[in-house]
């Protein structure tokens, strides 16, 4: 009798870690999707993650990760935050005092931002943990990964050369691809951040089959061009650099052809289109010739009121973002404005700049670029205790794959440096799309960090 019933127990606990398994590939090998569908999704799919991880933490009493150094790191940052919010509530209070409602509002969004930062220091371990023990899982989400982003990489070519997508989707913008993102133009970070991790995981799935391995190839080779094609010029340019580092890096047995003519390939592969496709060739050549085009004051003012305009000169906001993101450093240089409040002190009339075009212009949701971001919102402080943080990871992680060459590794590392490329456009750090993109990337940097131990 006690025999049976040890077989049902162990049949029982059996059941749930299968159950248990297929779950949390689900759960992983849904994010790429749920980034297509918003951000109510992306919430959804991490909280699950996170809360998934807890119970099962609970359930079988493995809190190691809990005395981790990162761990404290990253609640470290997250404890800042939230005081820097609550601080920030003296800091800014002479800009709200003609504005009524709008402190209120800000404070909340601050408070809010900052408090729900936790989601992604429980997402970093959760990955950890995830990922660490079972290579199994791994593999089948990543080729879950491949799946999803390949239909994006279809749709991205289509639409470059259609003018909609695959749904029938048409971008609200002639300069960009929109893809299965509506009305979002972010496909292009979208696939830097999968791009190369599911690249690096062809490469070392195919290495040992010829034919197979054909398929790798033309996968990383689409990968840049597919992002070249989507018209975001910044992540392109990032895009660029993690090619030819992994280029670079990696052994020759992982290619069907020698690399100049893999080199070759590219410059073809990025000069057709560009020839062929008038969007395409808009979108890139153009922008070359709009740079210094504003000749006059009183021609600025008067064009700036045509949509077309505003279209083609669009990227030119960013410059008047930066200058007011500096700006409100200078005013607020030790702990910054507070978390989420960029967009409501740029209003202040001292950040009207008269030497930078569209200076009317220089209010949004972040400054676009996230060491601006970082500096305006958390000040010098916060800014020093966020980059340590990640860069300390990023180091020993780097230590890591001198050792395993590992391509997905590599390609983790290379995307969280090229983050944080001084100078060159960005989305928020804490945003819920961006910062979801930022932390899938910096986990698997934790994570391997963590699969030799």
């Amino acid at each position: 009798m006690t025999l049976i019933n040890t077989n049902k127990v162990n049949l029982k606990s059996f059941k749930k870690e299968f159950y248990g398994e297929k779950f949390i590939i689900f759960l992983f090998s849904f994010l790429p999707i749920s980034l297509i569908l918003g951000n109510a999704a992306i919430n959804i799919n991490i909280l699950i993650i996170d809360l998934f991880f807890l119970f099962t933490c609970y359930h079988q009493k493995q809190w190691s990760w809990i005395k981790n150094k990162y761990f404290y790191f990253f609640i470290f940052i997250w404890i800042y935050l939230m005081l820097n919010s609550a601080i920030s509530i003296n800091t800014t209070r002479n800009f709200f005092d003609h504005i009524e409602g709008h402190e209120i509002h800000s404070q909340i969004d601050s408070i809010k931002r900052s408090v729900t930062f936790i989601k992604f220091v429980i997402f970093l371990f959760a990955v950890q943990y995830f990922f660490v023990n079972s290579k199994k899982a791994f593999n089948q989400i990543f080729l879950y990964w491949s799946i999803t982003i390949l239909v994006v990489l279809i749709d991205i070519i289509f639409e470059s050369f259609i003018g909609y997508n695959l749904l029938g989707f048409k971008s609200p913008s002639s300069w960009r691809i929109v893809s299965f993102f509506k009305d979002e133009l972010v496909v292009g970070n979208f696939m830097l951040c999968f791009g190369f991790l599911v690249s690096g995981f062809l490469f070392k799935s195919f290495k040992n089959s010829s034919k197979k391995k054909i398929l790798s190839n033309i996968f990383f080779l689409f990968v840049i061009i597919g992002i070249y094609l989507s018209g975001e010029r910044s992540n392109f340019i990032k895009a660029a650099i993690i090619f030819f580092i992994i280029f670079l890096f990696i052994n020759n047995v992982f290619f069907v052809l020698k690399k100049k003519y893999i080199l070759l390939f590219i410059i073809i592969g990025i000069t057709l289109p560009t020839l062929l496709s008038e969007n395409v060739y808009r979108r890139q050549f153009n922008f070359l010739s709009n740079v210094g085009v504003i000749e006059t004051e009183r021609e600025y003012i008067g064009k700036y009121k045509d949509a077309s305009f505003y279209e083609k000169y669009g990227h030119i906001r960013h410059v008047a973002h930066f200058d007011a993101a500096w700006n409100i450093f200078k005013d607020y240089p030790i702990f910054g404005v507070g978390n989420s409040k960029f967009r409501f002190i740029c209003h202040d009339d001292k950040y009207w700049n008269d030497k930078i075009h569209f200076t009317g212009e220089r209010c949004s949701n972040h400054p676009h670029q996230v060491h601006l971001e970082i500096l305006s919102e958390q000040g010098i402080v916060g800014y020093l205790i966020i980059i340590f943080a990640i860069f300390h990871v990023l180091f020993n992680s780097f230590s890591v794959y001198k050792k395993t060459r590992d391509i997905t590794h590599l390609s983790s590392i290379l995307f969280v440096v090229a983050f944080f490329i001084p100078l060159l456009p960005s989305g928020s750090f804490f945003s819920t799309f961006n910062g979801t993109i930022f932390w899938i990337n910096f986990s698997l940097v934790n994570a391997y960090l963590n699969k030799t131990k």
